[in-house]
């Protein structure tokens, strides 16, 4: 099976936004057979307020990454955090997948618990 890995905002509403990239997993793994790779998952352990624990919370979703056939990104604005994933995604030559605001929020209500 696919890996996927989930690539969407983290700052800001951590807490709303941890729980969207939870619902993307959900629709990446149910409807498209793919296992997600989801790095906001690391904002549960790391502090992302701490400068070196969100470096390295970076790192670590970036090392997902590289296992990761396909990134699917989700939404319209790209923060500086999915921008660096996205680069490092084209440099190795990734699948990636845009799926815009309207098909998110369709997905949020389908799949957000």
């Amino acid at each position: 099976m696919k890996r996927a890995y989930i690539c969407s905002p983290l700052k800001g509403n951590i807490k709303q936004n941890i729980k969207n990239a939870i619902a993307y997993s959900k629709y990446v793994y149910e409807r498209c057979g793919m296992i997600p790779l989801v790095p906001h998952l690391y904002a549960l352990v790391l502090d992302d307020n701490d400068p070196a624990q969100r470096d390295l919370g970076r790192s670590l979703g970036l090392d997902q990454l590289l296992t990761a056939s396909d990134v699917w990104v989700f939404g319209n604005i790209l923060t500086q955090g999915m921008q660096a994933e996205l680069k490092t995604a084209l440099q190795f030559k990734r699948v990636i997948h845009y799926i815009k605001d309207d098909e998110c929020e369709k997905i949020l209500r389908e799949y957000a618990t």
